[in-house]
């Protein structure tokens, strides 16, 4: 479901309110630029029923963040996000949606240092799950959106990816899931950023169609595990023809089922 609509209250920035989960969130989200999808429906859905204190970074609008919110009734989380407008607009769908007295939102760089990081809620070894979504292209290589929010969302520095991970794993208490998705062709990159920091990596590519190559792969790692790399069998969004989600991936997006893997 998608309403355009102009909102007051989020400073006249053109923004549609779309359904999630089946209708059980209501989010606002901008128009044009990047726009919170199935990545974040499934990232959100794969944070554990054990988990306590989630941490996202780089949250958006809070759509994967809600959507654990929803599954896990005593959970509590914590959402960095460096826009402004992602910020406003996070924290009107956590209101709207009833989550706010549990989930917080704080307008951070998350290149930034320890302290400043950390004064902004980033506690170090805190968190028992940290999820991320990090932007998927090299900034060097695509054509980016025209606003800055789109922008910050699609490309970063080729560099950047190793640090969003550390900035992950410092905030992750002692044991605690670490969960990126991401583009399938930056699987070497993220293993090489989990390397010596995260172990008991499982690996779940994301492939549209059966036979076909994996377009994103979610990756969950435990901080300070020495065990073994498991490579899964792929979760398929759609069957070998037609444009409807496979059921498993319907029963995740109508918010009827958690991602188990």
């Amino acid at each position: 479901m998608s309403l355009d609509q102009p909102q007051a209250n989020v400073k006249q920035q053109y923004v549609t309110q779309d359904a999630f989960l089946g209708g059980e969130l209501a989010v606002l989200q901008p128009k044009k630029g990047f726009r919170a999808g199935v990545d974040s429906v499934l990232l959100g859905a794969s944070v554990s029923d054990a988990t306590n204190h989630l941490l996202e970074l780089g949250a958006g609008v809070g759509v994967a963040t809600l959507t654990a919110l929803v599954h896990h009734p005593k959970l509590c989380a914590h959402m960095a996000e460096l826009s402004p407008e992602a910020v406003e607009l996070c924290q009107i769908n956590a209101t709207n949606n009833g989550l706010s007295d549990r989930a917080k939102i704080s307008q951070v760089d998350i290149m930034a240092k320890g302290p400043e990081r950390e004064a902004a809620g980033l506690k170090p070894d805190h968190f028992d799950c940290v999820i991320a979504n990090p932007p998927y292209f090299d900034d060097k290589s695509v054509s980016l959106p025209q606003d800055q929010y789109g922008a910050q969302a699609h490309a970063h520095a080729k560099h950047c990816l190793e640090k969003w991970v550390k900035v992950a794993v410092s905030a992750a208490s002692a044991t605690a899931e670490i969960i990126f998705i991401h583009r399938a062709e930056a699987i070497n990159d993220l293993l090489r950023a989990y390397d010596r920091r995260i172990g008991n990596i499982s690996i779940l590519p994301i492939v549209s169609r059966p036979g076909q190559p994996a377009s994103r792969v979610l990756l969950r790692g435990q901080k300070g595990s020495k065990a073994p790399t498991t490579l899964l069998s792929p979760l398929h969004l759609h069957g070998e023809t037609g444009r409807e989600f496979s059921p498993q991936v319907q029963s995740i997006l109508m918010g009827k089922a958690q991602l188990h893997w």
